[in-house]
């Protein structure tokens, strides 16, 4: 049985039982999953959207969350409605459910869709590929081939390193040309006599370092050329509930890299399930020439290593630099589903091409036009590294 949230005095009230599903799954949840996480998304994000939480229960008890919306976009005079994830920016797994009623609970879902999906567009961004709750969807969807219409497509590919026991075991697992760029900025700065200091900040000051962390990403960006992230002050003040939150349960780590006690370099990212999220990296450029990015990414490596931690996750995207880190990444998927009916691909190729333009409209033609410049840049880069990215 499924039961919709559509309130969010409802969607409040599921707190409790959502951290005892994310402790009984097991798996590898992802941080974007927690309650935490979508309810802040929620109260910045969620306006002009409605709630869709659907809630599973076997006899009379929840069995899984799949926390959805819809979202109607807008073009002129056309229009195009969706039920998309809540706050998937990546690593989204879906639903939170247990091993044992996963089959039962992707049933449940696509049964559901079948009879309430009506002209509405299912979008899942950023699912990874090898996601549990994928591939059952994979198993079952053959059994609704005559009511639903199912696409998948890779969109995004997440880098991460996998961390070694020691930290000399993980510089021996790097490449010889990471090895020796690290050697030659730390004797770089030696030769220079730079006083280098890395620093994990802690959470009773989290204000100051989140303006300095504003300040230096803003700076960086402004030389680019390109809109930075937090002009957008819904997502300056995301960034600051997330932190106190997150401060709150132990998940935030945000470090800083001085030299000669200037901020040079700044993460904020977290730690969850034992791995580190590298969320986004602001740095001062006229220190590239010591690859303060680079060796800030050494020094985090190495305390993630003495904490235990086993995974360190770069955020998704083709940035050529975490690459040099790693040649693993996770291949994240958009997935579709449609109600089948004679015009049914028909309305899922119109999403992507509506979905295309809306968002090249919403940022900008000189925006849209550079992002796509550079990721073009990026994945050349990156496929002469020797990792074959995204066709």
């Amino acid at each position: 049985m499924i039961r919709v949230i559509t309130e969010v005095g409802e969607f409040e009230s599921l707190s409790g039982i959502w951290d005892s599903l994310l402790q009984r799954d097991g798996r590898d949840n992802s941080i974007y999953l927690t309650y935490e996480w979508i309810s802040t998304w929620w109260r910045h994000f969620g306006e002009g959207k409605k709630l869709n939480i659907l809630v599973v229960e076997k006899e009379q008890q929840i069995v899984g969350i799949i926390p959805l919306m819809k979202v109607e976009y807008q073009i002129g005079p056309f229009k195009l409605h969706t039920l998309e994830g809540i706050g998937a920016i990546s690593n989204n797994y879906i639903a939170l459910t247990s091993p044992e009623n996963e089959q039962a609970m992707v049933a449940a879902f696509l049964s559901y869709l079948h009879e309430k999906l009506g002209r509405l567009v299912v979008k899942l961004d950023f699912v990874p590929r090898e996601s549990s709750f994928l591939s059952e969807i994979r198993k079952q969807v053959p059994l609704f081939c005559n009511r639903l219409v199912f696409q998948e497509r890779v969109v995004a590919l997440a880098p991460y390193i996998f961390l070694h026991g020691t930290w000399e075991e993980q510089f021996r697992s790097l490449s010889h040309n990471r090895r020796s760029v690290i050697k030659r900025a730390l004797l770089a700065m030696e030769k220079d006599s730079r006083v280098v200091e890395f620093q994990e900040c802690p959470p009773h000051n989290i204000n100051d370092t989140l303006t300095k962390f504003f300040d230096l990403h803003k700076m960086r960006w402004k030389s680019t050329g390109y809109r930075e992230l937090f002009a957008d002050l819904r997502v300056k003040e995301f960034y600051r509930d997330i932190s106190s939150c997150f401060a709150d349960k132990g998940w935030l780590h945000i470090s800083q890299l001085t030299v000669d006690g200037e901020l040079a370099s700044s993460v904020f990212s977290f730690v969850y399930n034992r791995r580190f999220y590298a969320v986004t990296i602001a740095r001062d450029l006229k220190y590239s020439k010591y690859s303060t990015g680079h060796v800030h990414i050494m020094y985090i490596l190495k305390a993630a290593i003495a904490k235990n931690l086993r995974e360190f996750d770069f955020f998704r995207g083709l940035e050529p630099y975490k690459f040099y880190w790693t040649k693993l990444a996770k291949r994240q998927m958009e997935v579709m589903l449609a109600k089948k009916d004679i015009c049914s691909r028909l309305r899922l190729k119109y999403a992507q091409i509506f979905l295309r333009i809306y968002w090249i409209r919403h940022n900008g033609l000189r925006q849209s036009l550079s992002l796509y410049l550079a990721k073009r840049k990026w994945s050349k880069e990156t496929n002469q590294m020797g990792f074959q990215t995204i066709d």
